[in-house]
């Protein structure tokens, strides 16, 4: 018995498999891959050696590399894994070029915020997958690091590389900026703008942006206008969504909020 959830997070293919005693023949892939055992003990065979990956840890292949092996017959087993072309890594990275050094890594809380980031880019929430774009890539730099590979440092990005970014969310804060066209705009990789950002605000861009969305919401819905419309304005998936994120901001919802003020 098993269930596959397979889906895309821009150039990340993303999966999550619960089973019992899968095996692998001998194969290899196109792309760097990424596994995060949550449950079971897995046999790999790995370019002539062998080895064991238990519960919270993660398993590095590079592209080309002949892997195989799997659980025992009927042992539970659940994984996820993450398939990304090297160059595509690289880019994101910010590295000439990406190539793992160690196959595994014992580190259980990196693993599993791994697995969680996973989960929710398997999410149908547009917005969720949006927000776990953001962590994976974050993510993807500490398990690079972990794996041996030297990252280069935010600290020369200065506050102007954030204001600008701040910016040009604003100045989109009806439609999501996917962060290959951020990154791109401000001459630099995903994860250096990412992890500058987020070491600055705390938030990840896209957080930050609908923070600030959230807050236009709420001076919008001051001055009279419909959530309905100020959903539509402001790039919320709908009226619902902007419901969700205004209670989470202010604990109540528009609607309520609106009530208040005619009292």
């Amino acid at each position: 018995m098993s269930a596959l959830e397979h889906g895309w997070l821009d150039h990340y293919e993303v999966t999550s498999t619960v089973c019992t005693g899968l095996t692998f023949a001998r194969h290899s892939h196109d792309e760097c891959v990424i596994g995060v055992n949550l449950v079971g003990e897995e046999k790999i065979w790995l370019d002539r050696r062998e080895f064991d990956a238990g519960p919270g840890s993660i398993t590095l292949y590079n592209p080309g590399q002949i892997q195989g092996g799997g659980a025992a017959d009927g042992a539970p087993w659940h994984f996820v894994s993450v398939y990304v072309m090297a160059e595509q890594l690289a880019v994101d990275l910010g590295l000439a070029h990406v190539e793992f050094d160690r196959s595994l890594c014992q580190q259980p809380d990196l693993a599993l915020r791994l697995a969680m980031t996973v989960k929710g880019a398997l999410s149908r929430d547009t917005r969720v997958r949006e927000f776990n774009e953001d962590a994976l890539v974050l993510l993807l730099g500490e398990v690079v690091r972990a794996s041996g590979v030297r990252l280069g440092s935010h600290a020369a990005s200065g506050k102007s590389m954030i204001r600008r970014t701040q910016e040009l969310l604003a100045a989109h804060l009806h439609q999501s900026l996917p962060l290959d066209r951020l990154s791109d705009e401000l001459g630099c990789s995903k994860f250096h703008l990412l992890r500058a950002f987020q070491s600055e605000t705390g938030l990840s861009p896209r957080q930050w942006a609908m923070q600030l969305r959230t807050r236009r919401a709420k001076g919008r819905l001051r001055q009279g206008a419909a959530a309905a419309e100020v959903a539509h304005e402001l790039g919320f998936a709908d009226q619902s969504h902007l419901n969700r994120h205004f209670r989470a901001a202010y604990g109540m919802t528009p609607g309520r909020y609106q009530s208040a003020l005619k009292r």
